[in-house]
């Protein structure tokens, strides 16, 4: 498998969209221009759904749904002022895995993610909130490129360590530290910006 290594950058984590872009666009579509929303139809729907998939084991209808639904959710925060420039691929994808989450609420496959969150895996159940949503999106942009990179291709892209060392020429013992370093640093820049 073949991993890029281009590091995540702003428009990389924001559709393709610069801040400029984003904020000029944003204006237009708080006028009727539905630009931004199309772009973000076309630059994270299918990705999102095939995230979804393979991350829960479910079928095309099920993250077409949960996607759909996210997306929804996604264009009325837009509107609303309530999302700004920064990583909003991740936000994204928080929301579609809440949404699926609530749907699969009892089914076995929620039991697997209980037993992923006992091992140290991301809560979804955390993530309820707008407020925790908001603050997790603003500390992934503040990670530096390579944790923002390690923490991508491992949870989004699913790359395991063993992968990953070997396309960067570490072992997977120095990539677990490395990862373990970055979600730490993703958890202090966490509790910065929210203090429940």
């Amino acid at each position: 498998m073949t991993i890029a290594t281009k590091p995540l950058t702003g428009r990389f984590q924001n559709f393709g969209l610069s801040a400029e872009e984003f904020e000029q666009m944003l204006r237009n579509m708080q006028q009727g221009d539905d630009s931004l929303f199309e772009r973000v139809f076309l630059a994270q729907f299918e990705d999102c759904m095939k995230y979804l998939m393979n991350r829960f084991k479910i079928d095309r209808s099920l993250a077409y749904d949960a996607s759909m639904d996210a997306l929804l959710k996604f264009q009325k925060r837009l509107m609303e002022g309530k999302i700004q420039y920064g990583n909003m691929r991740f936000l994204f994808t928080r929301m579609a895995s809440q949404f699926l989450s609530k749907q699969l609420k009892d089914s076995p496959l929620m039991a697997n993610l209980q037993e992923e969150e006992e091992a140290g895996e991301w809560q979804i159940d955390e993530l309820e909130d707008e407020e925790v949503l908001l603050a997790l999106d603003k500390a992934w942009a503040q990670l530096c490129d390579a944790c923002s990179k390690i923490l991508d291709h491992f949870y989004y892209r699913k790359n395991s360590l063993k992968e990953l060392g070997m396309q960067w020429g570490k072992s997977e013992a120095a990539m677990r530290k490395q990862k373990q370093r970055c979600l730490e640093k993703l958890r202090t820049l966490f509790s910065t910006y929210y203090q429940p």
